[in-house]
């Protein structure tokens, strides 16, 4: 599927949101459609299209931002996470990959683990912010991962921490090079933008919205896909990113009276996890600047 195929289906009303309350349905959902398969602009596209709350918004764009940054992973049909962050109480070891060859081996604790209960692949940093990375199936020896309560926010999406148990780590489960953390500090930001794109567009739909805001959704859609089309890092994708979201804060007020209006209960979820929608704009515009100097 194309971007503008998908643009079509959701102006059609034939790609439109789902009741999707828990992460074991949207995982049963992210399977059915096949959405991993897609090119990762429509991944990401698709994902927010059929998202009824701002946690598959956030996981659609997440996915998609995972394979832009290790473009040689295979697809999996369910959720892969990106595991960098260490333990911030400072009371767990953070990981640590020592030795090589067979004698290479991966122990300590990771803070942040998102999908816990449903993801199938971690991708693990040899230490906050430092490749490589390794790629490690959930089931691996020495891998025990345990999620946490729900959160306040984004609380559909599970999450939890990991420690890594003498684990065994072959010259074929190393990943990333110097390219991977300038590339997720951007395509994150830049694909939940797609996402969050498409969830406008086919909520103002579903809610007969006016012409004008399906218009002013549809362009935030594809300011993001424009972004995403960046190489990446580079000034432009940085330029862009930052373009695609003042288009997302223009429309909010708007979008947010369409909810008020007509979805109370969306409205009310929006509001819970909006920091998702507005948290990293002051960051995306001082990188901006940063790059042009």
């Amino acid at each position: 599927m194309r971007i503008d195929e998908l643009v079509e289906g959701v102006l059609a009303r034939e790609v439109a949101p789902a009741e999707v309350p828990t992460e074991d349905a949207w995982l049963a959902l992210w399977r059915e459609r096949r959405i991993a398969t897609e090119d990762l602009e429509v991944m990401a596209a698709l994902g927010g299209a059929f998202a009824d709350r701002l946690a598959w918004v956030f996981l659609s764009g997440y996915q998609a931002t995972i394979y832009r940054c290790f473009p040689d992973l295979s697809r999996g049909e369910g959720f892969t996470s990106f595991v960098n962050t260490e333990d911030r109480s400072g009371e767990l070891p953070p990981a640590e990959l020592t030795g090589e060859g067979a004698a290479r081996r991966l122990n300590g604790w990771k803070g942040w683990l998102a999908a816990s209960d449903h993801v199938e692949r971690l991708l693990v940093s040899a230490r906050q912010e430092r490749t490589p990375f390794v790629v490690l199936p959930r089931d691996t020896p020495g891998v025990r991962i345990q999620s946490r309560d729900a959160s306040s926010y984004l609380p559909e999406l599970t999450q939890g921490r990991v420690e890594f148990a003498d684990v065994e780590v072959t010259d074929d489960r190393l990943t990333g090079d110097e390219s991977t953390f300038p590339t997720f500090r951007v395509g994150e930001g830049a694909y939940i933008r797609v996402a969050l794109g498409a969830f406008m567009l086919a909520h103002a739909r579903r809610l007969e919205a006016s012409s004008t805001l399906v218009a002013d959704a549809l362009a935030v859609l594809y300011a993001a896909v424009g972004c995403v089309r960046q190489p990446m890092p580079s000034t432009s994708s940085l330029i862009a990113a930052h373009a695609a979201d003042r288009a997302v804060q223009r429309l909010i007020p708007d979008f947010e009276a369409l909810l008020a209006e007509r979805d109370p209960a969306l409205l009310e979820r929006w509001m819970r996890d909006r920091r998702l929608v507005t948290g990293a704009s002051e960051r995306l515009a001082e990188r901006a600047a940063e790059a042009l100097g």
